[in-house]
C-alpha cells in the first residue's frame, strides 16, 4: 500500500512538471485575454489561449522564448522560465485601430483596413473606462461625433453635418429609425443603455446600400453581448455589476448583468436603473454674456396656482432631472453544429423627461410654460434570429424577424393657463432581415433582403388641470387617422481582393418606400388645411457605392470611396404640425408633396503608420444633397402668419431645395509614445450651405478631443481635453433648427473642458473608478443646445465581476 501511495505521488509530481497552465491577462483590469496566439522563437509549436486566457506551457522548451500576440494588444516576448515563474503574463492594450475587425459596414465581420469608409469603434473595455451616463455621452467620447441636447434627457448625434432622421441608429442589426423620427433633434439614442453594450461602431458617410433610407451622414451601430456557452460539461455562471454616483446631477446608477451557459444553450440578462436630479452647470461664466445660460426662475404649482420662483442657485437647471430603466434579455440555442437560434428582448422606459429648453423660455416678464415634458418614453424590441452556415449558397446566413413598439408623448401647459395639451404617439414596427455572405476565392459577396412595416397612431387632447375634464380640440402632431410606411429592399455588395495591396468594393441596393397618412374630418376642420385629408407617396431608389483600398507599403494606406444615399420623407417630414421653437414663433405645417432627397458623397482617406507606434489618418469628403429637404417660409390659406397656441407664428414647411452641399475633414492621431503611454486626438471640420448661399442647418462648429492614456499593472488613467470652436451668427441656418434663441447675441461661444479619469483593479473581481469632468467648472453650452452642459462633476464607481 505504501508503495502505491509513493509511486502515485511521483506520478502526480511528474504530471505537474509536464503540465503547467499559464494565464494571459490585460495588465490594467486583469481580465483574461482569450484567442491570444502563443508561439516561440525556437519551437514550431503554436497555441491559442482559451476562454479563460489560459494555455499549457509544457510543450515549450525551458530555454525558449515565448511570443504572445493578439490583435488588440502589444506583442510580448518572455522567457519560458520567467513565464513559469510568474504564472500570469500581462499584455498592454493597443489603441492603433488599423488591425481591428468591424461589422457595421456590411453586417459581417471584416478587417477595418479593408473597408474604404471611415469607421470609428468603441470596444467593451473602452465603454467601461469611459463609464458614460448615456449612449449620447458614449458617442461624444469618441471625439468623432458632435452631440446636441435640448434637455438633460436627450442626445442628438451629428455625423458629418447630418442629424436626426438623416443618420441611422441600428441596434443588433435592427434599425431603430421609424416613421416618426423627426428632422430636428432626436433623443432616441439614450434609450440604449451603454452598460448593456458590447461594442459600438460609427460608420461615416452614406450607408444606404446596406441599410437603406436615412443613412446619409452615417450609421451608429450598437451591439449587445451574445450569451456565452459553457466550455465544459457543467453549466457556467458569470456576471458583472456597477454602482455609480456623480455630483453634477446627483446621479444614482446601478446595473447588473448575468450570463448562464450550458453546452448547447446560453442566456444573458442585464438590468440597469439610473436616477438623475437637476443638472448643475459650470459656475465660471463669461461676464461678457451677462446671465446667459443661468436658470434665474422656475415654475412651480402651489395651491392650484402657477408661481414663478426665484432660483436660489442659478447654476442648478431646475426641472431637468429624470430616471430610466433598461432591461436586456438574450437567449441562444445551438441547433446541430452549424446553426444557432437567438432571441433578443430589449425594454427601456423613462419617467417624465422635462423639456428644459422650453421650460426656461420667457414671455415678457413671465415664464412661457408651466409644464413641458415628454411623457414616459418606452422602447420595446423583440427579435428572433436564425444563424446558419449549413447552406451551400452562403457561408454565413442570418434571418431575423423583429417587432418594436415605441411610445412618445408630449405634454405642455402655458404659464397661468389651465389647459394641459397632450400629444401622444405610438409606433409599431414589424421587420424581416435576411443577410447572407458567400466567399469564392478572392471574391466575397454579401447580399440580402429587407422588409419593414411601420404603423403610427397620433392623437391630441386638452386636459383641464383643475377639473380633469378632457376635450379633443387640440391639433395632433401627425395625421390622426392613420400613418403607414412600408419599406422593401434588396441589396448585393462585393469585395474583391485584387492583390495583397489592392481591394475593391462595390454595392447596389433597390429600395421601395410607400407612405400613407390621413387626417380625420375633425382635425381637418380644426386646422383648415388646404389639401386633401389623405395623401400617399410611393418612392423607389437605387443606391450604390464603389471604393478602393490601396495598402501601399511602408505603413501607407490610401482609400477612396464614392457612394450615394437617399432619404424618403416620413410622416414627420411631410405631415407634421409643430411650433418648432416657440421663442422664435415659428409654426411648421405639413407638405404632402415633399419628395425624397438624394446624397452623392466622395471621400478620400490617407493613413500612415510611422514605425509601429504612430498612426495618422486624414479623411476629406464632399457631399452633394439634391432635392434637399429644408425648412422655409410658406403660407397657410394665403397667410404667412397665423395664431397657434396663443402666439402669432410665421408659417414654415419642409420643401425640396434645389441642392445643398457639405464638405469637411476628419483627422486623427494615435501615438503609442511608450508601451504604457498613448496620445490620441481627433479633430473634425464641417461646412454646409444650401444652393442659395444660406447656411445649412445642423452643421456643427469645429470640434475634437485629445487624450493622454496611461496603462500600468492594475491601473489605467486618462487626462483628456474636449473642445469646440465658435458658431458665429452668420453660420446659423434661418430654419430655426439651430436654436439661435438659446445662444448669445454673437452666436454660440467656443469652449474647452479639462477632464481626468482613473481606474484601479484591486483583484480580478473588483475595480474602483473615479473621474473629475470639467475640472475648471466652466460654463458652456454646445451648439444648438437648449441646456447648458455639466459643471465640475466628480464621479465614483465600483465595478464587480464574477
Amino acid at each position: 500500500m505504501k508503495r502505491i501511495v509513493f509511486f502515485s505521488a511521483i506520478l502526480l509530481a511528474t504530471i505537474a512538471g509536464f503540465a503547467q497552465t499559464i494565464k494571459v491577462a490585460d495588465i490594467s483590469d486583469l481580465s483574461p485575454v482569450k484567442s491570444a496566439v502563443v508561439s516561440s522563437v525556437f519551437s514550431k509549436t503554436s497555441l491559442t489561449t482559451d476562454e479563460k486566457g489560459q494555455f499549457d506551457i509544457a510543450s515549450f522548451p525551458e530555454n525558449d522564448t515565448l511570443i504572445i500576440s493578439h490583435i488588440s494588444f502589444q506583442t510580448l516576448r518572455i522567457a519560458v522560465s520567467k513565464a513559469k515563474l510568474d504564472k500570469t503574463i500581462f499584455l498592454v492594450r493597443r489603441f492603433i485601430p488599423i488591425n481591428e475587425f468591424v461589422v457595421s459596414a456590411n453586417k459581417i465581420e471584416e478587417r477595418r483596413d479593408d473597408i474604404p469608409q471611415l469607421i470609428g469603434t468603441i470596444s467593451r473595455q473602452e465603454i467601461q473606462q469611459i463609464n458614460p451616463m448615456t449612449s449620447g455621452d458614449l458617442l461624444e467620447s469618441s471625439g468623432m461625433v458632435f452631440v446636441q441636447q435640448s434637455q438633460f434627457g436627450g442626445s442628438s448625434p451629428i455625423l458629418r453635418g447630418f442629424e436626426a432622421n438623416r443618420v441611422l441608429i441600428v441596434v443588433d442589426g435592427i434599425r431603430m429609425n421609424n416613421v416618426i423620427y423627426r428632422s430636428g433633434h432626436l433623443q432616441n439614442v439614450i434609450s440604449i443603455d451603454p452598460e448593456m453594450l458590447d461594442k459600438t461602431e460609427i460608420m461615416f458617410g452614406p450607408g444606404s446600400v446596406i441599410y437603406g433610407s436615412d443613412a446619409l451622414g452615417g450609421v451608429m451601430a450598437f451591439f449587445t453581448p451574445s450569451p456565452r456557452f459553457s466550455t465544459t460539461d457543467k453549466t457556467q455562471v458569470s456576471g458583472r455589476a456597477l454602482l455609480r454616483y456623480s455630483t453634477a446631477a446627483s446621479e444614482q446608477f446601478a446595473s447588473a448583468g448575468f450570463n448562464v451557459g450550458g453546452k448547447k444553450w446560453a442566456s444573458y440578462t442585464n438590468f440597469t436603473y439610473k436616477n438623475l436630479g437637476d443638472l448643475r452647470e459650470g459656475n465660471i461664466h463669461d461676464p461678457a454674456y451677462g446671465d446667459w445660460g443661468k436658470c434665474l426662475y422656475y415654475a412651480e404649482r402651489i395651491n392650484g396656482k402657477d408661481s414663478m420662483l426665484v432660483n436660489d442657485n442659478p447654476n442648478i437647471q431646475r426641472n431637468s432631472g429624470y430616471n430610466q430603466t433598461d432591461i436586456l434579455q438574450k437567449f441562444s440555442v445551438k441547433i446541430g453544429s452549424k446553426s444557432l437560434l437567438k432571441a433578443n428582448l430589449q425594454y427601456s422606459n423613462s419617467s417624465d423627461v422635462p423639456r428644459y429648453d422650453r421650460l426656461s423660455q420667457m414671455s415678457g416678464s413671465n415664464l412661457t410654460y408651466a409644464e413641458w415634458y415628454y411623457g414616459p418614453q418606452t422602447r420595446a424590441l423583440g427579435a428572433l434570429t436564425f444563424e446558419t452556415s449549413a447552406f451551400s449558397f452562403a457561408d454565413v446566413a442570418n434571418f431575423t424577424v423583429s417587432y418594436q413598439n415605441i411610445s412618445e408623448d408630449r405634454i405642455s401647459r402655458k404659464f397661468n393657463k389651465t389647459t394641459r395639451r397632450h400629444q401622444n404617439e405610438t409606433v409599431d414596427v414589424m421587420g424581416f432581415y435576411a443577410d447572407l455572405m458567400k466567399k469564392i476565392k478572392t471574391h466575397e459577396f454579401r447580399y440580402g433582403l429587407e422588409f419593414r412595416n411601420d404603423a403610427a397612431k397620433s392623437e391630441a387632447y386638452g386636459e383641464d388641470v383643475n377639473t380633469g375634464e378632457t376635450a379633443y380640440d387640440e391639433v395632433s402632431r401627425y395625421p390622426d387617422d392613420y400613418n403607414k410606411m412600408l419599406n422593401m429592399a434588396a441589396y448585393i455588395s462585393h469585395a474583391w481582393e485584387l492583390s495583397e495591396k489592392w481591394i475593391s468594393t462595390q454595392g447596389i441596393r433597390f429600395t421601395h418606400v410607400s407612405l400613407q397618412s390621413a387626417w380625420t374630418d375633425t382635425m381637418m376642420n380644426l386646422t383648415g388645411f388646404p389639401f386633401e385629408k389623405a395623401f400617399t407617396q410611393t418612392n423607389n431608389a437605387i443606391s450604390g457605392n464603389l471604393g478602393f483600398v490601396f495598402k501601399a507599403g511602408k505603413g501607407w494606406r490610401l482609400a477612396i470611396n464614392a457612394s450615394s444615399g437617399f432619404r424618403a420623407p416620413n410622416v414627420d417630414d411631410a405631415g407634421k404640425v409643430n411650433d418648432s421653437n416657440s421663442a422664435d414663433n415659428l409654426l411648421i405645417i405639413p407638405n404632402p408633396k415633399l419628395k425624397p432627397e438624394y446624397s452623392y458623397t466622395g471621400e478620400f482617406t490617407v493613413g500612415k503608420l510611422f514605425g509601429k507606434n504612430v498612426w495618422f489618418e486624414n479623411t476629406v469628403y464632399y457631399t452633394l444633397l439634391n432635392n434637399a429637404m429644408v425648412m422655409r417660409p410658406t403660407t397657410l390659406n394665403g397667410l404667412d402668419s397665423v395664431v397657434f397656441d396663443g402666439n402669432l407664428c410665421a408659417v414654415q414647411s419642409n420643401i425640396n431645395a434645389g441642392s445643398a452641399y457639405i464638405y469637411g475633414v476628419q483627422s486623427s492621431l494615435t501615438a503609442e509614445v511608450t508601451s504604457h503611454f498613448t496620445i490620441k486626438s481627433h479633430l473634425n471640420y464641417t461646412y454646409g450651405r444650401v444652393d442659395d448661399g444660406t447656411p445649412l442647418d445642423h452643421i456643427p462648429p469645429t470640434f475634437g478631443q485629445t487624450s493622454f492614456r496611461l496603462q500600468q499593472k492594475q491601473f489605467s488613467g486618462e487626462f483628456y481635453v474636449r473642445y469646440s470652436s465658435w458658431k458665429r451668427l452668420k453660420d446659423y441656418s434661418p430654419s430655426g433648427e439651430d436654436n439661435l434663441t438659446y445662444a448669445t447675441a454673437y452666436g454660440m461661444p467656443s469652449w474647452t473642458t479639462l477632464n481626468v479619469r482613473a481606474a484601479y483593479q484591486f483583484n480580478k473581481n473588483v475595480q474602483l473608478q473615479v473621474a473629475l469632468e470639467n475640472i475648471m467648472d466652466t460654463h458652456y453650452r454646445k451648439f444648438a443646445s437648449g441646456i447648458s452642459s455639466p459643471g465640475r462633476n466628480f464621479i465614483v464607481a465600483l465595478r464587480a465581476n464574477f
